[in-house]
């Protein structure tokens, strides 16, 4: 039928629709019950899937896009998340909540972060958005669930073993080795726990690896401190939970970091000869393996510690307090006292600060000396008056010779030197028969030289080694003229070798 402007159309008006209240929003048409201690993400994704949609387009409404923008939102997420899923799925708002650690107070960071224990994040902290839904599963687990699922505590990064079966948990896919993680939520891939996402690998079929006992132990008293916010440290007391979680990051800090092999080698070996010979393997750097250390220190406090800290010649317990930067004054003053009262013999020298009078007495500021290291020749010399500068400012030593990039011990030397001999002898740097005084001198004097004129040869320089008693060969004095000359560096002449015919040469 032909239409036209001048058409009337009969149309019936309705009421506006308002918005959906809550009491009237529509459940989807399903439930799947959560499985005992299930995680969060893991019921989501198993929820969506007989829908097949991603659980963020399937479960959130728009006015949750904001709320979800956390990329850990299913560990801890808002009330408001917890209330709109409830009311889309029909499962309580409390049952849902027990899947999250929304109740648990602090920043959850320590409780997040993969590997919790392991070298790797005390030797090479990786940026966090690449760590992001890393879990672990147990092997006999899997393999008795009807329907496979992730438990809650799996994606602890301090839970490495599984307390049911007394089993190491599994990380990665022992056949191709990739990082065990949960999909994102916005993804509608078949969700299958069980299997490797990359080899599909069943992972009920990994090798099962026994436990400690002291491990088991020692997770099951965390984890009950956790809920708790306390910790109970055997032959100490009751502590807080942000007070213990610096204690386990000191504690390892001190065996991975700035330590020698050799030394682990020996603390590693006094550790299996008290627990046990095949406790630590023969690679301990994995997360069940920094527990399990941490549990043979914490097992006899404050002794065990002591013996440590002596077999890896660690730093003091200030020193290895002073890594940890992020620390509040409470959290600090807390670990502190916990490590003097385990270490009673940590006092401090009446002369410990010996080198402290001369450098105040210096009539330089730090200013001025970095002002002088701009115009230094010699970067040694750059380096040592920027060190002595930031500690004239007030700065640690420690922290003065971390920014240096050298060891305490070398500033230490630098700041004996000056307070022996003036801040010149700081500079000197002994090597071979001259003196750094000698060498400075000789090099300003040929650095001196005329530019246009004729270049020097090395046997004049050789005589002036001779001022000082001294007989150096003709290589020394070139390399002299070399490094301090004023004279452009000549390109050496190579001969080309040339084709030439056989036929044509005879």
């Amino acid at each position: 039928m032909p239409s036209s402007a001048d058409g009337l159309f009969t149309v019936e008006l309705f009421e506006p629709v308002g918005p959906e209240t809550d009491e009237h929003r529509r459940q989807l048409p399903g439930r799947v019950a959560p499985l005992p201690g299930e995680a969060l993400g893991s019921w989501l994704l198993r929820y969506a899937e007989p829908f097949g949609l991603a659980p963020e387009a399937l479960l959130l409404r728009s006015c949750d896009v904001e709320l979800a923008a956390a990329t850990e939102w299913w560990r801890r997420p808002h009330r408001a998340l917890i209330d709109g899923l409830a009311q889309r799925t029909g499962v309580s708002a409390a049952e849902i909540g027990v899947m999250t650690f929304a109740d648990w107070h602090g920043d959850g960071r320590s409780d997040e972060m993969p590997e919790r224990f392991s070298r790797l994040r005390f030797q090479n902290v990786r940026p966090v958005t690449r760590q992001m839904r890393c879990t672990s599963v147990c092997p006999r687990c899997i393999a008795e669930d009807e329907t496979p699922y992730i438990r809650r505590n799996w994606t602890l990064g301090w839970i490495t073993a599984c307390p049911a079966h007394g089993t190491v948990l599994v990380s990665e896919c022992p056949d191709c080795g990739t990082k065990l993680r949960l999909p994102r939520l916005s993804s509608g891939d078949y969700f299958a726990p069980d299997r490797c996402a990359r080899c599909a690998f069943r992972l009920g079929r990994a090798d099962d690896r026994r436990a400690h006992e002291s491990v088991l132990d020692l997770q099951a008293r965390m984890l009950d401190g956790r809920n708790r916010e306390v910790f109970d440290l055997l032959g100490h007391g009751i502590i807080p939970w942000p007070v213990a979680v610096a204690l386990f990051d000191v504690l390892l800090g001190a065996v991975w970091i700035e330590t020698k092999p050799n030394a682990r080698t020996r603390l590693f070996a006094r550790i299996a000869n008290d627990i046990g010979r095949d406790e630590l393997g023969a690679n301990p750097t994995g997360s069940y393996e920094g527990l399990a250390i941490l549990a043979w220190i914490l097992a006899g406090w404050p002794d065990r510690l002591r013996i440590a800290i002596a077999l890896l010649r660690a730093r003091r317990p200030r020193r290895q307090l002073e890594r940890w930067q992020d620390l509040n004054d409470e959290v600090r003053c807390g670990g502190e006292a916990l490590l003097l009262a385990a270490w009673p013999d940590e006092t401090a020298d009446p002369d410990r600060a010996w080198w402290r009078s001369w450098i105040e007495s210096l009539p330089d500021t730090g200013d001025d000396l970095r002002a002088r290291a701009d115009t230094e020749r010699f970067p040694h010399r750059r380096a040592r008056l920027l060190a002595l500068a930031d500690v004239r400012d007030g700065m640690p030593v420690e922290l003065a010779a971390d920014a240096a990039g050298i060891t305490p011990r070398t500033l230490y030397t630098w700041l004996k030197r000056g307070a022996a001999g003036g801040i010149e002898a700081a500079f000197d740097r002994p090597s071979g028969l001259l003196s750094q005084a000698q060498r400075i001198e000789i090099a300003h004097w040929i650095a001196e030289a005329p530019a246009s004129g004729p270049r020097w040869r090395a046997n004049r320089v050789k005589k002036v080694f001779q001022r000082y008693g001294l007989e150096v060969s003709l290589d020394v004095a070139g390399h002299f003229l070399r490094d301090y000359g004023p004279w452009r560096r000549r390109r050496a002449i190579i001969a080309r070798r040339r084709n030439v015919d056989p036929s044509v040469a005879d």
